[in-house]
């Protein structure tokens, strides 16, 4: 088991660990029976959820954090205020709920500056068993509509990172908007190793490939989305294509022989590695970015590695019971009067502190705060790119945004109105 072979690897043997490890766990069931499981096989581990009492989670930490215990094996309860140094690994037993959940729990492995492990398991269920959870909020009223469609964007975002295909540093990197940090490759993941490793890997014709995805984006660059630039690369009949024309140019069926469904996750690839980007609202429209363009021209190396082409299949095929995740609306006029007094706190901000206002906040993660309207900090880490650290620096200012937009909306809500004919005369 992958589990297994990981904790192997970065604590060496259940008799004489070098460290310890931290293994998320989906469910409270999962986490009892995989510490069950590491206990019989030697490891001093123990299991940790929301559902014991807290006299036993106490426990659990202070003996994790005093050395007692090598694994625990936990929900995403586990961690806030665990601060041992010498974790060497942190695996996902399932994906998390968004790449800021990731980048938070992975990042307590390595404290000490030492070489550490993250692992992040991923099987064909996760979509569907994430909606269901979401969907049980949603039927239970335990959540707001609103914020459970954003939830459900936010763990897309992170099977795209999870689809990878470029260096996973770089890409968490440009996730957050810091792409002038991106290193072209650190050279430690899985993708940076996997692409110097493999014999079989052609460079040419990798970049061959990535060139000849990246021209059929630039021929629909702000037009459609990435299905037509598919339908161009696979020359496939689209009226979008015939009525602009592009049925006639070079692109067109170029990569005629590749499966539809393998060009779809190389254009993915390609959105991950910064190449691809998208415009426009409710229906994004694909473009090319300036780094992608460079590669397709050649002036850039185009560092990928191609999904495989023989895919294996789910034993069945029955869909699960789940609706398809609605599409976030474009913002209505208090969503864009809220926009707008963020991004003038944004530049007040930016300027006192003398940085690019981006440091402060990107316009999507204002987008997302206008959407969501956070009221406590909890909930402001649901936007994107906002994290702990920003939370804690911004936080304070944008909640208070927030909290005064709302307060005038309600004040107008209660003001009488001079036109309502029930409303009495002075």
């Amino acid at each position: 088991r992958q589990l297994d072979a990981a904790l192997i690897e970065a604590l060496a043997s259940p008799a004489e660990p070098t460290g310890a490890a931290i293994v998320y766990a989906p469910t409270r069931k999962t986490t009892e029976a995989e510490a069950a499981r590491l206990v019989q096989g030697g490891w001093r581990a123990a299991g940790y959820h929301a559902g014991l009492s807290g006299s036993v989670r106490e426990s659990v930490s202070r003996d994790f954090a005093s050395g007692e215990l090598d694994v625990v094996v936990a929900t995403n309860a586990f961690g806030m205020g665990i601060d041992r140094a010498d974790v060497r690994a942190v695996v996902h037993l399932a994906p998390p709920g968004s790449v800021e959940a990731y980048y938070q729990e992975v990042g307590r492995a390595g404290r000490d500056d030492a070489p550490a492990i993250g692992l992040l398991l991923v099987s064909p269920g996760d979509l569907a068993q994430r909606r269901a959870l979401l969907e049980r909020d949603a039927e239970s009223g335990a959540a707001d509509p609103e914020l459970l469609r954003h939830k459900w964007n936010l763990f897309l975002e992170l099977m795209r990172w999870a689809e990878g295909g470029s260096c996973r540093h770089d890409a968490i990197l440009r996730y957050f908007g810091d792409d002038e940090e991106t290193l072209a490759g650190c050279g430690h993941c899985d993708v940076c190793t996997e692409l110097a490793r493999d014999p079989d890997v052609d460079p040419e014709a990798v970049t061959l490939i990535v060139r000849k995805a990246l021209s059929a984006v630039a021929r629909i660059h702000g037009r459609f989305g990435l299905s037509a630039a598919t339908s161009l690369l696979r020359g496939k009949e689209d009226d979008r294509l015939a009525w602009s024309g592009l049925t006639r140019t070079p692109t067109f069926g170029i990569l005629a022989n590749e499966p539809e469904e393998w060009l779809q996750r190389v254009l993915r690839r390609c959105v991950t590695a910064g190449w691809v980007d998208f415009s426009g609202g409710e229906r994004p429209l694909a473009v090319l970015t300036e780094p992608g363009a460079a590669v397709m021209r050649g002036d850039r190396a185009a560092r990928l590695l191609l999904p495989p082409r023989n895919l294996p299949r789910a034993a069945s095929t029955r869909k699960p019971r789940a609706r398809a995740a609605p599409a976030v609306d474009a913002p209505n006029a208090a969503g864009r009067a809220l926009f707008d007094a963020l991004r003038r706190h944004r530049l007040e901000v930016s300027r006192s502190e003398r940085v690019p206002p981006y440091v402060v906040a990107t316009d999507r993660a204002l987008r997302d705060i206008a959407a969501i309207r956070p009221k406590n900090k909890l909930e402001l880490e649901e936007a994107h790119g906002i994290g702990p650290a920003k939370v804690k620096r911004y936080g304070a200012g944008l909640l208070g945004v927030v909290r005064h937009h709302l307060d005038l909306g309600a004040a107008d809500d209660d003001a009488p109105n001079p036109s309502d004919p029930r409303r009495s005369s002075p």
